[in-house]
């Protein structure tokens, strides 16, 4: 598990709550999907984009900071440097997809993506049957405190690190969308994938799919990697 320390390295951030958020224009230059599916092309920041608010260290002030462990290796899985080839290709493209199938409701496809027991259904608001049934009924919710639903993501820069044999990191600055909101917010996510036969695949669920169903804020695990790992 991840130190509180390690957790602010992702840069958790986002909109959905409501009092910390730090506002302003973001324009800091960020990349595209290039036609190579990689992150290539310099951007910026949709006006008005707000964020990032530190979640992790928010967190750290509640009970959830019981999570860490001061044990832990400071930065999760060491990375071995960047993910290279058709590993970065793939992985990146699994990523883009698992958040467009988020986009696009497709509960099925966003559980094909995500490894076999990966997701923890009781975790989700809305129980449906299994892993697509559960999730389709969850996308959208708002959060169980109130506050906006969530609508959309957007990946603006996507940074691919390998970590052991068959498993990789992607960190990805991402913009959030929010019912009854005219902005949107800025967050780091922290995607952990590890490959499975000639795929990759999405290890656990990351902090969009928790913003996705409804959470106010990503919990501190969201950022952390697989157990095991």
């Amino acid at each position: 598990m991840l130190t509180v320390a390690a957790l602010v390295l992702a840069g958790c951030g986002g909109g959905s709550g409501g009092g910390g958020e730090k506002t302003g224009t973001a324009t800091r230059p960020v990349a595209t999907a290039g036609a190579a599916g990689d992150a290539e092309v310099t951007g910026k920041l949709p006006p008005g984009a707000v964020g990032p608010v530190d979640t992790a260290e928010e967190a750290a002030e509640g009970p959830a900071a019981t999570e860490a462990s001061p044990e832990a290796e400071a930065n999760g899985p060491r990375s071995s440097g960047e993910l290279e080839g058709s590993d970065r290709s793939q992985a990146t493209a699994a990523v883009r997809e698992y958040v467009a199938a988020l986009d696009r409701g497709d509960a099925g496809r966003v559980c094909a993506l995500i490894a076999p027991g990966g997701i923890d259904l009781g975790e989700l608001p809305r129980r449906h049957g299994g892993c697509r049934g559960s999730l389709g009924a969850s996308i959208g919710t708002r959060p169980s405190g109130g506050g906006p639903a969530w609508r959309r993501t957007q990946i603006v820069e996507m940074k691919p690190e390998a970590l052991s044999a068959g498993r990789a990191r992607i960190t990805a600055t991402v913009t959030h969308r929010f019912s009854d909101r005219k902005y949107v917010s800025v967050e780091d996510d922290v995607i952990y994938l590890e490959r499975a036969g000639g795929s990759w695949l999405i290890a656990k669920p990351s902090a969009t799919l928790y913003r996705a169903v409804g959470y106010a804020q990503p919990p501190l695990r969201a950022f952390a990697p697989p157990a095991g790992w």
